[in-house]
This record gives structure tokens, sequence and C-alpha cells, in this order.
């Protein structure tokens, strides 16, 4: 598996825990805060955890939290895979087979 197929895996694993920390029924207003002719305005409330104002700010800060990634490599398989050194709870993890290091964290923050 190329760095990048297991980089983004990496990635949209992050922002699906991210998303999913929001609250479902808060909501956000979006479109045009401009007052039509007929006096009436064009916004609508979207759900926030997937509105396009909250991925964006976490795709501003995503690539800081692959500094918590360590390579695993499948001893049958030999394909890469990224997985979390540090928990989102605290829990304690199984870095069996997890390579930590500067370069790592680099290169998948990279890519």
């Amino acid at each position: 598996q190329p760095v990048s197929s297991a980089a983004c895996r990496a990635l949209v694993d992050e922002l699906e825990w991210e998303i999913a920390q929001v609250d479902p029924r808060k909501t956000i207003q979006m479109g045009s805060f401009r007052i039509n002719p007929d006096g009436s305005q064009s916004v609508v409330e979207v759900p926030y955890a997937r509105s396009e104002a909250h991925l964006t700010e976490l795709l501003e800060r995503v690539c800081e939290k692959m500094k918590e990634y360590g390579e695993k490599v499948d001893p049958s398989t030999h394909r890469k895979s990224y997985v979390r050194v540090i928990s989102h709870d605290g829990t304690k993890m199984d870095l069996s087979g997890v390579k930590i290091d500067g370069d790592v964290a680099s290169s998948l923050k990279f890519a």
C-alpha cells in the first residue's frame, strides 16, 4: 500500500473522530445575509459537524495531529499503515510492532 494511501486513511480516521465529537444538534447558519427584494433572507441552518466551516477548521489543524501516529507494517502482507500512538481518551494503546520516530511523523505529515 503506498504511503499516500495509508496517510489518507489516517487523515480520514482523524477527521471522522473529530466530527463525531460535535453535538449532532449543533447547527450553523449558511447562505447570504442580504435582504431579498421580497424582504426575506437566503439563510439556512445546516448541521455544524460536517459543514464547510467546521471541515475547513479541522483540515487546517489535522496535519499537526499526525505526530500522534506511528507506522505499522503487516508482517504477512508487508503493507504499511499508520496507527495512533496516543489515544484520544488516554487509554493504553497496544504499540507492538509500531515504529515511532520523527521521520515517520514528518513523512506522514508531508504525505
